[in-house]
């Protein structure tokens, strides 16, 4: 989740499966988010590695961390539809609400990436936690820079549990790699709503988005609903 406290995006009440969760001011902190032992600290914009890597592996929620339930849903860009990988882990549909209003990104509190990357971290005194060994990650060479770039509009999709595939997808020349839920074939996908719109980029091609056509065509046809 993108910083929240300085980027602020509209409040929103809490779902009462994350009433347990740890807060950091007064909003959850996401299972998947980098942070210390007290997980009360997090690191925001930032993911764990492991945890990322674990809720895929067990079918976790991002926000929460629990089992997922069916249906579940993914937040979706029109990139990720066009490699067919959500790299994003998946949601319980009400901790993905709870994600869309306070994440700046998704709410549309937000037009660029992350424009001040984190190169240091703040160290704490507790022995046992990790954060000693935090390290700013190395872009590879294939990976797209994303730190200040406009952001993209994304998109819910809701997934049969049925439908879970964690899939792999190499980098070529123009894709880097990736690693996440399957997108394919595109009828896994049940309902899908648009979350927030592209922000303005005057320096960048217009593409075709082909989430929008896909819930045009779906309207078309009466099909817009069927998870």
């Amino acid at each position: 989740m993108t910083d929240p406290a300085n980027n602020p995006a509209p409040k929103a009440g809490i779902p009462a499966r994350l009433h347990t969760s740890p807060l950091s001011a007064g909003m959850v902190v996401p299972f998947v988010t980098l942070a210390h032992t007290d997980r009360t600290r997090p690191i925001w914009g930032k993911l764990d590695p492991a945890r990322v890597q674990k809720a895929f592996k067990d079918r976790l929620c991002q926000i929460c961390g629990d089992p997922l339930g069916d249906p579940f849903v993914v937040y979706i860009r029109p990139y990720d539809f066009r490699t067919g990988v959500a790299v994003e882990a998946g949601l319980h549909p009400d901790c993905g609400q709870y994600s869309t209003a306070v994440c700046p990104m998704l709410a549309g509190a937000m037009d660029r990436h992350n424009p001040n990357p984190l190169t240091e971290f703040r160290r704490c005194n507790d022995p046992a936690c990790t954060c000693a060994l935090w390290r700013a990650a190395e872009r590879d060479a294939g990976d797209p820079v994303r730190e200040g770039t406009p952001a993209e509009a994304w998109y819910e999709a809701s997934i049969s549990l049925a439908d879970y595939k964690i899939v792999t997808n190499p980098s070529d020349q123009h894709d880097a790699p990736a690693v996440g839920i399957s997108l394919r074939p595109p009828t896994r996908i049940g309902r899908l709503r648009k979350i927030r719109d592209a922000a303005p980029d005057p320096d960048s091609e217009r593409h075709i988005d082909p989430l929008a056509m896909t819930m045009a065509v779906r309207e078309f046809f009466g099909l817009g609903e069927h998870h």
